[in-house]
């Protein structure tokens, strides 16, 4: 091979060169974002803004196992279904500051720094698994893969994102080279196991890409039995069920711990996975007297079986899914309106700049990839263990888009395998240019790099085709910080409010809400969405009958109800709500009368 001086050079730890930059680039985000925290913190997900809230009740003496939101749904309040250990990274970092600055602010600051170090964790990940594999220059490649990746770098784990997804991710990355690790299997089957079991007990979101990459350790283990296989079979099964039964005992009350849940780590989950363990473990016993992969897929399928058989008194329930005891209304009005909730055929009709933003560095990655480990296949050596590695990553990636087709918010997991795959192909076609110096190859190089990493350069151009019309969020008239501040100038209310209204409602203020998009309440979810298409007279009916004390609208906000668009706009008055003067011109209240 031709001694290339760029060559020698990157041979020399260019990772650590590029991972400095990273990270440089990820605090300089971070600080530019976290310094108007206050203003755009008001202005992330529901999720984001709730989990705050959840972190600020339990410092201020919630029990751990109390995860109650008790000025939700008053006065019994709605249990939400999330991981403490997420509220205790956060509230790690918001204590500290806590101690000499303002706990609000020290809120704000914590805020902008779990995310971040949640990112650069990811990086580090990134950059020694794939250099440990790949080599060098296929780490530095990946690193610039998930810094610039928007999905990666912006949506998930910019400041301010306090969602269990950035978590979620930073897990599956780890479960990914632990999986396809070539050596050291016991220690990469344990790391791998207990990343799968953390992120169950964060959300079940990534369940199936689970269940992916223990497909695949299991088909290691038949196709090619050698004892590192098993090995690394019987350790992730091993830390996989230890490592669920613990962060189940330390999320769950012990006076739940028999209650069958189906959103979250519980029974019903324990119970798979100890099926699955069983029926991955149990055939190797017999290997010695049938070696035949037969036999072995065979005995696994049967016992996998028996097992949901005895299991399903469990399981049957958990069936239709989180969303399946809601009324049917409901349900389609969740498939068709909560963005993440979507399918990706339904999800691409209506944000097909989003859409493609978030797949074709999917699809990019994954044809590039393919075409490389067809090219490479039959080798030997040192390359043939790197394509082996790379066929692995390729199947993962394509489990994950099956995942895709069914909810769109499952790209995030898909993204544990893209840097990797891009960073490998990126790393191959340099070495070829700089043997070639051809421009074929230069271009190809170019399309690679914007395809996987930054995916907007090419359709940024294209956004007002592509996005077409722009539907106002609800709520964003009247969502900013200080608006909701003015509502304290009020004593603590029950308030009926839009969906959107509801997590901000009680991060910023003193008072009670009956909205949020939380499945476990129906009537929250509905009383946002779907109370606000009703006409007066049903619309008064189903405020009075939730217990609310009062009405917020947004200043000349559009509803699907002409009644509350009429009140909005000033247009309409009725004697059952009494206006409540404000000291800002966003928010119209109204207290109901008798």
């Amino acid at each position: 091979m031709k001694d290339v001086p760029l060559i020698r050079f990157c041979q020399h730890r260019p990772l650590f060169v590029v991972l400095l930059g990273a990270i440089l680039i990820v605090v300089f985000k971070a600080v530019v974002q976290g310094a108007g925290m206050e203003d755009n913190f008001i202005s992330m997900g529901n999720d984001d803004i709730m989990r705050l809230v959840m972190v600020r009740d339990w410092l201020a003496g919630q029990s751990w196992f109390d995860t109650t939101q008790y000025r939700l749904m008053p006065p019994e309040g709605m249990l939400i279904h999330w991981s403490r250990y997420i509220d205790a990274g956060i509230a790690a970092f918001i204590v500290p500051f806590s101690y000499f600055m303002p706990m609000e602010k020290a809120e704000l600051v914590g805020a902008a720094i779990w995310p971040t170090v949640i990112l650069i964790l990811t990086l580090l990940v990134v950059g020694f698994g794939t250099k440990r594999i790949f080599g060098p220059i296929s780490a530095c490649f990946a690193v610039l893969c998930t810094v610039l990746w928007p999905l990666l770098g912006d949506l998930h784990m910019r400041a301010g994102n306090l969602d269990h997804h950035n978590v979620q991710i930073l897990m599956m990355v780890i479960l990914v080279y632990a999986v396809v690790w070539p050596d050291r299997p016991v220690a990469a089957g344990i790391i791998g196991g207990l990343a799968a079991a953390f992120a169950l007990s964060t959300g079940l979101e990534s369940l199936l890409f689970i269940v992916g990459a223990g497909i695949l350790v299991f088909g290691r283990c038949v196709f090619d039995q050698r004892i590192e296989t098993q090995r690394l079979l019987v350790a992730f099964c091993l830390a996989l069920a230890a490592g669920s039964l613990l962060f189940w005992l330390g999320l769950t009350a012990p006076a739940l711990r028999t209650r069958p849940v189906c959103d979250q780590l519980g029974t019903p989950m324990l119970s798979v996975i100890a099926v699955a363990v069983v029926a991955a473990l149990a055939p190797l016993a017999l290997r010695g007297r049938f070696p035949s992969a037969v036999f072995q897929v065979g005995a696994t399928f049967a016992l996998t079986g028996i097992g949901l058989a005895i299991a399903w008194p469990l399981l049957g329930p958990c069936i239709r899914g989180p969303y399946g005891d809601l009324p049917p209304e409901l349900q389609e009005m969740i498939a068709t309106r909560v963005t993440e909730a979507k399918p990706f055929l339904i999800y691409v009709q209506t944000q097909l700049f989003a859409a493609l933003a978030f797949m074709i560095p999917v699809v990019v990655a994954l044809v590039s990839g393919s075409v490389l480990w067809w090219s490479r296949r039959g080798g030997s050596g040192t390359g043939q263990t790197q394509n082996a590695v790379l066929g692995q990553l390729l199947l993962l990636g394509f489990f994950g888009i099956g995942l895709i087709f069914l909810q769109m918010r499952t790209v995030i997991l898909v993204a544990s395998v893209v840097p990797a795959i891009g960073g490998i192909c990126l790393a191959v076609l340099l070495k070829a240019y700089l043997q070639t110096r051809s421009l074929a190859t230069a271009a190809l190089i170019f399309i690679v790099a914007i395809g996987i990493a930054a995916p907007q350069i090419l359709l940024n151009p294209l956004q007002p085709f592509l996005q077409g019309s722009v539907t106002q969020r609800e709520g964003a008239t009247c969502r900013n910080y200080e608006t909701l501040l003015a509502l304290n100038d009020i004593p603590p209310a029950v308030i009926m409010n839009s969906t959107n209204m509801g997590a901000p409602l009680l991060w910023v203020t003193h008072h009670s809400t009956l909205a949020a998009p939380y499945h476990r309440s129906p009537d929250a979810f509905m009383n946002g969405a779907l109370g606000f298409d009703l006409e007066e007279t049903a619309f008064e009916k189903l405020a009075r009958e939730q217990g609310a004390t009062h009405v917020l609208l947004c200043a000349g906000q559009t509803y699907v109800s002409e009644f509350l668009t009429g009140l909005a706009a000033g247009e309409v008055s009725v004697a059952w709500l009494l206006p409540v003067p404000l000291r800002n011109d966003e928010q119209l209240l109204f207290a109901l009368q008798d």
